[in-house]
């Protein structure tokens, strides 16, 4: 048997999809993720093929797997992956099984499901959320959560835009800007007082560096003036 087909309950290319989104370190490096983000990152990573390994069904949520969230209970319960409060993570029994599966998974294929972990790990739930309906207008038609978000477009887009997840175009897209008002808003951020601190301290120490150098070289420069006025 290979080595998907070991464990009874799971379906091959949910654990395959699964043990591998978690072995990924997100944009923050950090590789524990909750279901939303795990359901979210491989749905956007299912956008890049036309024949679908998931079944993703149009409901509350935007678009979800039930038949992902059975195969992670059957991982957990094989010890593939533990979960702590709300958050899933492999095992060292889990690291060792993926190892093997990245042997076996497409190269490309495996760079595509980076860069969705990558492109939404760190975002908050509402902020990933919002933008898998914003890319995927489909999904919005059985949402329970879309006007919610849309009251709270400007500070998620700003966010997203901040965060580089989008552009400034499409920025001012979603919130029905021209592209100049959009830029307009954002003038160029200000310093935090704790970095204030540190540069003023900075300068501080080289002022006094550079006080010390030059009350050493006062004597040196008081003889070399006396030896001009005596020539």
């Amino acid at each position: 048997m290979t080595l998907v087909e070991d464990y009874d309950g799971v379906r091959p290319q949910f654990m395959t999809l699964l043990l591998l989104v978690l072995s990924i370190d997100d944009y923050n490096h950090k590789k524990a993720m909750d279901m939303l983000h795990i359901q979210k990152t491989i749905e956007l990573f299912e956008q890049s093929h036309q024949k679908k390994s998931v079944d993703l069904s149009n409901f509350k949520l935007d678009r979800v797997s039930y038949e992902l969230e059975e195969n992670m209970e059957s991982l957990v319960k094989h010890d593939l992956i533990e979960q702590k409060n709300s958050n899933f993570a492999l095992t060292p029994k889990g690291e060792k099984d993926v190892n093997l599966l990245k042997h076996q998974f497409d190269t490309t294929e495996f760079k595509k499901l980076v860069n969705a972990k990558q492109l939404l790990g760190d975002l908050s739930n509402d902020e990933i959320l919002y933008f898998m309906y914003k890319t995927s207008s489909t999904t919005q038609e059985h949402s329970t959560e879309l006007l919610r978000l849309e009251r709270k477009a400007k500070s998620l887009v700003k966010s997203l835009f901040l965060k580089r997840k989008i552009d400034a175009t499409t920025a001012a897209k979603w919130l029905d800007l021209p592209l100049a008002d959009f830029v307009k808003k954002f003038h160029k951020k200000e310093l935090s007082t704790k970095i204030q601190q540190e540069l003023v301290k900075g300068y501080q120490q080289n002022a006094d560096e550079d006080l010390a150098i030059t009350k050493e070289f006062e004597p040196i420069d008081h003889e070399f003036d006396c030896e001009c006025n005596n020539a």
